[in-house]
């Protein structure tokens, strides 16, 4: 199915978040408060809030459980005992318990005036032991709500991180209509707020060559290439996009398939379910060769972007997700979007982008797609293009929570003076 709907109505909606129309450059004129961001402080989406809030002036902790390279312009705290041997199940529990409790003492010696709490897995844990004084807001991630529907502790954790806060900022409206009806969150506490695409990305678009990029990176000028740009792994499908194309590649020798092995994940699990699809996208390289090439290395957002510009097809087809950052990045590019079918996706389809979900058994629905895939036409090249600079840029996305972070503070405010809420 490829939708080509675009709407440019510009009304604020909480279930519409590429309609939100907060401008980029608007500032509280009050101070801007101070900011603890509770994460896994190596992946790239918490970094870039970090750096995004201390360009923008605001006081910006990073508290983390997870050991990560330090951020420009923000403070890393990492929890001690990072990395180290945990001896098995006890000490595992005892290892979470002090990173607790080394929470709880970084919150009350900062004091910051807002806890923006980034996902409600082991930060959403953590975060039941955070003093209650700051105002509190949660980004719930996919994968934690995923894994919440198949784990009554999960869910707990999840239901806990969420009913303690003041305000839940979910990327995508399927999401949030899930945090309103499941967890009995209030609907006035529940603001949906896409990500967007970095505005560097703006300007980048225009300059790539996409010639140049292939030889870059060893691919085929001629090929019709198919870019694999979500992170490898089963999450991410990996194995169903390794097989459909080896179904097709007889039947279209112009296709080529770039697979992204992305950024390591902290947990050893996910790191060893990455290292085996790595390993299937290198036996598949070896039995075609010249047919598919494998990014080892995690790319930056810039080079992920011009590979992007350098192919004829994104694939994004998860097994759950968001407002997808790198599809919408996709879009920008120009490549034709294969995506899967999730309400999230079905959403920004909705919304105004142009993409084909891709319904039913996901291999052979590949394989269908591979076997047809063609560059997407110029004209809804452009209806992306202008859907992603009118309502998606990362710049609208800072600003509207910068605005919520206000609201919250100075609604605390009030209430400990004895003063009306806004």
């Amino acid at each position: 199915m490829t939708a080509t709907r675009l709407d440019s109505s510009g009304v604020d909606s909480a279930d519409r978040p590429g309609r939100q129309r907060a401008a980029p450059d608007s500032a509280p004129s009050a101070a801007l408060p101070s900011v603890m961001l509770l994460c896994g402080a190596s992946s790239l989406h918490a970094r870039k809030w970090a750096t995004a809030l201390a360009e923008r002036g605001h006081p910006v902790i990073a508290a983390s459980w997870i050991g990560a390279e330090p951020i420009d312009g923000v403070d890393l705290r990492v929890a001690p005992g990072t990395g180290q041997t945990r001896y098995g199940r006890w000490g595992a529990v005892w290892q979470l318990v002090a990173a607790g409790w080394w929470l709880r003492r970084q919150v009350r010696e900062a004091r910051p005036d807002v806890l923006h709490v980034h996902s409600v897995g082991m930060a959403g844990l953590l975060s039941l032991l955070a003093p209650r004084r700051p105002a509190r807001v949660v980004t719930p991630w996919g994968v934690d709500l995923q894994s919440a529907r198949r784990s009554r502790v999960r869910r707990w954790v999840a239901r806990a991180a969420l009913r303690r806060c003041d305000l839940v900022l979910p990327t995508a409206g399927s999401v949030r209509t899930e945090i309103v009806e499941s967890y009995r969150i209030p609907a006035e506490r529940a603001r949906t707020v896409s990500w967007g695409v970095d505005d560097r990305l703006f300007a980048l678009r225009d300059t790539v060559t996409p010639s140049a990029v292939r030889r870059e990176f060893g691919i085929p000028v001629d090929a019709t290439v198919l870019f694999a740009a979500r992170t490898t792994g089963p999450v991410y499908r990996t194995p169903e996009v390794l097989r459909a194309f080896a179904q097709v590649a007889a039947a279209r020798p112009d296709l080529h398939l770039v697979v992204l092995a992305g950024h390591r994940p902290a947990e050893a699990a996910a790191a060893q379910a990455q290292r085996r699809c790595v390993t299937q996208a290198h036996d598949l390289a070896a039995s075609l060769p010249g047919r598919v090439t494998v990014l080892d290395r995690p790319l930056s957002p810039e080079d992920t972007f011009r590979l992007m510009r350098a192919s004829e097809v994104s694939i994004s087809v998860p097994r759950f997700d968001q407002r997808s950052c790198t599809v919408l990045e996709a879009a920008l590019a120009g490549c034709r979007l294969l995506l899967a079918d999730l309400p999230p996706y079905r959403e920004m389809v909705e919304d105004g982008l142009v993409a084909d979900i891709v319904s039913g058994p996901l291999e052979a629905a590949l394989a269908e797609q591979f076997l047809a895939a063609r560059p997407l036409d110029p004209p809804l090249q452009d209806r992306n293009r202008h859907f992603i600079e009118t309502s998606e840029s990362w710049s609208r996305q800072v600003s509207v929570v910068q605005e919520c972070y206000q609201r919250l503070t100075t609604d605390r405010v009030g209430r400990r003076s004895g003063g009306v809420p806004r």
